[in-house]
């Protein structure tokens, strides 16, 4: 372990004049019109009359203090991670259940929009070892450009650079060996860090949705491809999802174009304007779930989390911008097949909901569970859910039993 002055405890600690100024932000929103006729129709974007509720809750009622007491009592720290070229770093993360004798040591990585924030509902089921399931010890660190961590102070901080940062800080932990679990852009830096930090490191990687949005082909995937064509024809289910991704391909994917081609454009309205983030935020909230009942607090300490940021809301847009212009020998890094054990959770209102055979492409899968409820944020939506799965992979006669020397999760 790291000496106690390299990694420092941390508490949420947002002033009263960074609540003033955000109160008198607030005060002069502005709304478009509402010309839809039915109040709670998304096909626009969020409802009129809903941000209207939630910019007043959020200016007159939210009480940020009482999230940030809550948030506080999961024990935090941050620590100086130094990535190749780009320096030290400060990071940001949870860690929990700390030193637990055969814990398995789980770095759990979030994507967009998301932040530690969306992993804060799992932890308790990951940690507990009830009924001789294996236990965790859990670290989430925030990405680079996300919540309490710094930004990068220049462009190329890529997928490749933020799973460069996760790997560091779990060895800076005192972990030579550890498994890795995310969805969204937590997916892709885990499959990332698969490529590049298995065997000696990382061990296993579980992932909660893939980016293979096709079939296998005959010609790069030729097992895969031979694979579906005799697999018969597709479930009620698969056609189903199959549909929603292609629905999310055609009209969801605005926000990835706009992030991944001019994140600074877009990031002037979204640093100017709480209302504008909220909004911006709120329509993947809705949209990327399954019928999960927000309540108007859980919407706004996330969308808080984005207007406190240690480097704004528009850091995070910037991840998209520097994957897609990364060059070629990190873009391998994870495009390739990879080799380490892999398992995918499957949620039928993700983002991409194709049949799970789609996404063996993607490396060794030796666990595959599809659910029949959940979305995109599976830690916050099914987090119990979600921890049964990972006890399922790594528990005794499971897939990857064993998988961290010494750490069995008993």
């Amino acid at each position: 372990m790291a000496s106690n002055d390299e990694i420092k405890p941390f508490k949420i600690d947002i002033s009263k004049d960074q609540l003033d100024f955000l109160k008198s932000k607030l005060d002069l929103s502005t709304f478009p019109d509402g010309i839809l006729p039915d109040d709670d129709d998304w096909s626009q974007g969020p409802p009129l009359p809903t941000m209207r509720r939630l910019v007043d809750h959020w200016r007159n009622d939210f009480d940020w203090q009482t999230a940030q007491a809550k948030l506080n009592k999961i024990p935090q720290f941050t620590t100086s991670i130094d990535v190749e070229g780009f320096g030290a770093l400060n990071v940001h993360f949870l860690h929990v259940n700390k030193g637990a004798k055969n814990a398995i040591p789980l770095v759990m990585i979030h994507g967009w929009p998301g932040t530690f924030y969306e992993m804060t509902k799992i932890l308790s089921y990951l940690t507990d070892g009830k009924n001789d399931e294996p236990k965790f010890e859990v670290v989430v660190p925030s990405l680079i450009g996300y919540g309490f961590s710094d930004g990068a102070k220049k462009p190329g901080f890529s997928c490749v650079k933020q799973g460069e940062m996760c790997h560091k800080l779990m060895l800076k932990l005192g972990f030579n060996e550890y498994v890795a679990q995310g969805g969204d852009w937590g997916m892709v830096i885990a499959h990332v860090m698969a490529n590049v930090y298995y065997p000696q490191h990382l061990k296993a990687v579980h992932i909660n949705n893939s980016d293979m949005y096709e079939p296998p082909s005959l010609f790069k995937n030729p097992l895969y491809w031979l694979q579906n064509q005799l697999r018969g024809p597709y479930t009620p289910a698969e056609k189903a999802g199959i549909e929603r991704t292609q629905k999310f391909l055609g009209q969801g994917l605005g926000y990835n174009k706009m992030h991944s081609h001019r994140p600074q454009t877009i990031g002037y309205s979204i640093q100017d304007s709480p209302s504008g983030l909220l909004a911006w935020i709120l329509d993947k909230l809705h949209d990327w779930t399954d019928d999960y009942p927000w309540t108007d607090d859980e919407v706004l300490t996330w969308v808080s989390i984005f207007w406190f940021s240690t480097s704004g809301p528009t850091a995070s847009f910037r991840l998209y911008y520097e994957s897609q212009r990364m060059p070629m020998e990190d873009k391998l890094k994870y495009i390739a097949w990879a080799k380490c054990p892999m398992g995918i959770s499957h949620f039928p209102k993700d983002i991409n909901v194709s049949p799970l055979l789609w996404a063996r492409p993607m490396g060794n899968f030796v666990f595959e569970r599809a659910h029949d409820a959940g979305g995109h944020f599976a830690a916050w939506e099914k987090p119990q859910v979600l921890a049964s799965d990972l006890k399922e992979m790594f528990k005794r006669g499971g897939p990857v039993y064993g998988a961290v020397s010494g750490r069995d999760g008993s």
